[in-house]
């Protein structure tokens, strides 16, 4: 931001200048603390003080790179020994050092996401778990038991000090006895990884730190040499530091001659990794002789954009500005455009408008690299990232959370350990022999899979009972596969499957069309990433690194693959970039857009976050300040301060088919009311809009159709307008093209805020951070409708079902821990044959061993036996175009089609053949003929629905 100190304010001088004791600076967004931070070392490296004996810990690489570059560019001393790093740097640093002193050996491992989870895996026994080992997959909790034990950690909470808070737990209740029970098998499960890990001469990423302070504790004289070690301590973002980074400083700075600390409470984010406001609003209390400077001229963003944001951050409770008196409000350099809102009907407009309001500033001239939209959720910026795909904006997610394992070289490779590991697996088998591996043409197959469906064999020893010319690519595969099969019980999974990509002659071919085809270096690169952390990882760690082992351990290893990293090196220099808020920090851009300005998605819901921490254990903290909606506030506030010129917030009332939404209470604390007018686009750019409908001529007996429904060419039509028509056409008819008014429904309203709440837990399930039962209940109970029920006692019948049907599905998710692939996932997929295009949404897509299964919930206590339950999933024509969706998008077949009764916990499931799937099409094309010919009649079977004038 500067050059050098001559070009700093007073304030900064001051910082830079310091000259002994305990410094707060309290630095504003944009008001340039990296600078002062650098300035200060460079002051300090010309007065004589050794380099060694300068510390600078922040969070990011990025960050740490961007101080020591500016350092080494002032001074030109490529090889100055500054000690400027990130926090577990610093930690990892210390250990290798005083490992002996420890009780480390020097070549300790750094364990991996990955490597915790098969660590933990291979001793599970150990563990000694009986609350935390579900019977059904006693290793399905070890990902939150590895949070937790990083959560006590954080809090410098040692076993002995665990059991003994545990045995002092209440017991006198039936519930008190099983809480406590969880806490002692919690502790010991806690005080059992440690001892594991210190036999194997390994650690975690909290061990960076904690042992450190262990180290400290235990040996007075490393604590001594540490305590002298540093002339100056300085740290970056103290805001974000948890209660061991605070402890480590507090040591590492005991006998220095100044400690500055740099932060803005108002910017403190990371409450959900264990950072605790205390740190920074109780630094004077525990450092009384401490002086303050406080950094308020911004150089990045204009007064408009800073005075909306100082606006919305004074809503906050406990800050530093009123605890300590100070004046935060931010003075820019340039008064600037007001902060602009946009308000749409739905959130595919908002997604569309968004994205043509780039394509403007690009085309008018702006850098792509000075734009960046800035999201709540990763699931908005692929929102983000599929708008601006579809207008052809060339941009980049930042820090996306790719999944290694879904990159088709790797899902390959795994379709391959699945194959070795069970010969009866039919679709690993088929996924393998058509891959790139042996590229055995479909069709070659198809025959045989045809058969199999009949007749439930196996396709491996079909395929070897086959002497059809067609079939000898793949007899020579299977016979391949079996040789490997033997290789598999005595070779590392790392080593076998290196030997496959190489006798198959795939990692030669690979190899050389990757020199010309960025694809093939993408795949090259994966496939290093692959083997040289996924499988490097497991074979250091696991016990028997065999390819059965390796695939029992795929579902654990896969959900530790979606933990966070440090992504902050991803960003773009030459595209737009689209990011979560939590990677933006201590990032800027000309204009900033931040979507989705509405309740539950920003802010988003309070979350209970895996297992949690009993209140006894945790040091009183400041209630207001790290109250979850206080952090939303802080995060909104850090989106708007990432603007320079041009802050757009966006927002739209409805999300899919489920109820409007409110704008977020920020867009009212930011402008004093809530945006009222609709931003609307012209008819040519309206996308995913209300139908549009052509008025018939009068007089005319012609029944005109939604466009969108029939365009003149093609009929597109939903899952639940098909299984309208076929049910009846005149109650088709009715629905859907005259769109009569519908009378208000309880059975839907039950059902509908039952599939929210489902959905909620399910989205809970893939993300870890399952909402509270209570928290569920209250949503889905919040303005309950009264009307279209009978009487109270009716509407009371229907709420207290709701709840237990709630509670046991909640109950059942927790125990089984069984996690959708998909959830509420569209589809929209089109029958050439027919010219019809089928849409829809499946509730839930589950990835089992046999194969997919697609599973519809259902609110119906009418169904209550088995055989009711099977009888309705064989007749369910739903279920049916759920299949043929599921063929035409990705080739294949679900392996099962299932109802889910929830009121009445009952599950039934069908497969569907080819024959039925060819059945369906037929009705189909007849449903599409008759659409086109305006011919809606009444059902002969006359459903209770279709009870219309005729």
């Amino acid at each position: 931001m500067k050059s050098s100190e001559n070009s700093s304010n007073s304030e900064q001088k001051r910082v830079i200048n310091h000259n002994g004791g305990q410094l707060l600076v309290v630095a504003g967004a944009g008001t340039g603390k990296t600078h002062v931070i650098v300035e200060h070392i460079n002051k300090l490296l010309d007065s004589g003080v050794a380099a060694a004996q300068i510390l600078a810990v922040t969070f990011t690489e990025k960050a740490a790179t961007e101080m020591l570059d500016r350092v080494l560019a002032r001074h030109q001393q490529y090889e100055l020994q500054l000690p400027i790093m990130t926090f577990n740097a610093l930690g990892e640093s210390l250990l290798r050092e005083f490992s002996a002193d420890l009780g480390l050996g020097r070549d300790f491992r750094l364990l991996s996401e990955n490597a915790q989870i098969v660590f933990l895996r291979q001793r599970l026994d150990s563990l000694e778990l009986s609350y935390f080992a579900p019977v059904s997959s006693p290793d399905s909790l070890l990902g939150d038991l590895t949070n937790y034990f990083s959560k006590l950690k954080q809090n410098v909470i040692t076993p002995e000090t665990y059991l003994k808070i545990a045995d002092k737990l209440p017991s006198s209740t039936v519930a008190e006895k099983v809480e406590k029970a969880k806490h002692h098998e919690l502790a010991k499960a806690y005080q059992t990884y440690l001892s594991l890990c210190r036999g194997s001469n390994v650690i975690d990423y909290d061990d960076q730190i904690y042992l450190v302070l262990e180290l400290i504790k235990k040996r007075p004289n490393v604590a001594a040499v540490l305590a002298k070690r540093f002339h100056t301590v300085m740290v970056d973002e103290f805001q974000d530091t948890n209660l061991m980074q605070s402890q480590l400083i507090d040591h590492l700075a005991k006998t220095a001659k100044s400690l500055i600390v740099v932060g803005d409470d108002d910017q403190s984010i990371y409450g959900f990794r264990g950072a605790t406001l205390a740190n920074i609003l109780q630094f004077k209390k525990r450092y009384p002789k401490t002086k303050q400077v406080t950094l308020t001229a911004n150089y990045r963003s204009t007064q408009n954009i800073l005075d909306a944001a100082y606006r919305l951050i004074q809503y906050n409770p406990d800050r530093l500005e009123t605890r300590l008196k100070l004046n935060k409000k931010l003075i820019g350099q340039t008064k600037g455009k007001p902060t602009q809102v946009n308000r749409f009907v739905s959130l595919n407009e908002e997604l569309y408008w968004i994205a043509s309001d780039i394509k403007k500033r690009l085309q008018a001239g702006q850098k792509p690299s000075g734009i960046a939209v800035l999201t709540r959720r990763a699931k908005t910026a692929e929102l983000i990232s599929e708008a601006l795909d579809h207008a052809d904006i060339d941009h980049v997610v930042v820090g996306r959370r790719y999944s290694l394992y879904q990159t088709p070289v790797v899902r390959m490779l795994i379709e391959l350990t699945r194959t070795l590991s069970d010969q009866f697996n039919n679709l690993s088998l088929y996924h393998t022999l058509t891959s790139d591996l042996f590229d055995v043409p479909v069709g070659a197959l198809s025959s045989l899979l045809a058969k199999l469906r009949r007749e439930h064999g196996d396709l491996e020893t079909a395929i070897k009972e086959t002497n059809e010319p067609e079939h000898a690519k793949s007899r020579a595969a299977v016979k391949k596969l079996a040789v490997w099969r033997d290789e598999a019980a005595v070779f590392s999974v790392r080593w076998l499957l290196n030997k496959i990509i190489t006798d198959t002659g795939y990692k030669q071919r690979l190899y050389q069309t990757a020199r010309d085809e960025p694809a093939r270096q993408l795949a090259v690169s994966h496939l290093g990433e692959f083997f040289n952390s996924v499988l490097k990882d497991f074979e250091s760690i696991a016990a028997q690194p065999t390819v059965l082992q390796f695939t029992e351990a795929l579902p654990a290893l896969q959900a530790a693959s979606e933990r966070g990293v440090d992504d902050t090196l991803d960003l773009s220099h030459e595209k737009v970039n689209v990011l979560t808020i939590h990677k933006a920090k201590g990032l800027e851009w000309d204009t900033v857009y931040i979507p989705d300005c509405t309740e539950s998605s920003f802010p988003l819901k309070a979350m209970t976050r895996g297992i949690a921490l009993p209140a006894v254990l945790v040091k009183k903290t400041l209630e207001g300040a790290d109250d979850h909606y206080a952090e939303e506030r802080r995060l909104m506030y850090v989106a708007m301060t990432r603007a320079k010129n041009n802050l757009v917030l966006t927002l739209a009332d409805q999300h899919g088919s489920g109820k409007p939404r409110r704008a977020s209470r920020f867009i009212g604390e930011l402008f004093g009311k809530e945006p009222l007018g609709l931003t609307e686009l012209p008819a040519n750019e309206l996308i995913a809009v209300a139908e549009a409908f052509t008025t018939p001529p009068n007089g005319s007996e012609t029944v005109q159709i939604p466009r969108s429904m029939f365009d003149g060419k093609t009929v597109s039509l939903s899952v639940s307008q098909v299984v309208t028509f076929l049910n009846c056409p005149l109650d088709f008819y009715f629905r859907y093209v005259l769109k009569i008014p519908e009378e208000p429904s309880p059975n839907r309203d039950y059902g509908s805020r039952l599939h929210s709440a489902i959905e909620s837990i399910n989205r809970g399930l893939l993300q870890g951070e399952t909402p509270s039962l209570k928290q569920l209940e209250s949503d889905m109970l919040d303005s309950w409708p009264k009307v279209g029920y009978l009487s109270l006692e009716q509407r009371e019948r229907s709420i207290k079902q709701a709840k237990q049907t709630l509670r046991n599905f909640y109950r059942k998710s927790a125990e089984t821990r069984l996690t959708p692939k998909l959830i509420e996932e569209p589809f929209k997929v089109k029958i050439p044959d027919i010219n019809l295009v089928l849409k829809g949404k499946y509730d839930a897509v589950f990835e089992t061993a046999e194969g997919i299964e697609i599973r519809d919930y259902k609110t119906s206590t009418r169904v209550d036996t088995e055989e009711a339950a099977k009888a309705r999933a064989r007749s369910s024509d739903q279920l049916t175009l759920y299949a043929l969706a599921w063929q035409l998008s990705s080739g294949e077949l679900p392996k099962r089609l299932s109802l889910e009764f929830i009121d009445n916990q009952l599950l039934a499931s069908v497969t569907k053949t080819s024959k039925g799937i060819d059945s369906m099409v037929a009705k189909l094309g007849r449903v599409a003929e008759a659409i086109r010919a305006g011919q809606f009649k009444a059902s002969s079977s006359r459903h209770d629905r279709c009870a219309h004038p005729q």
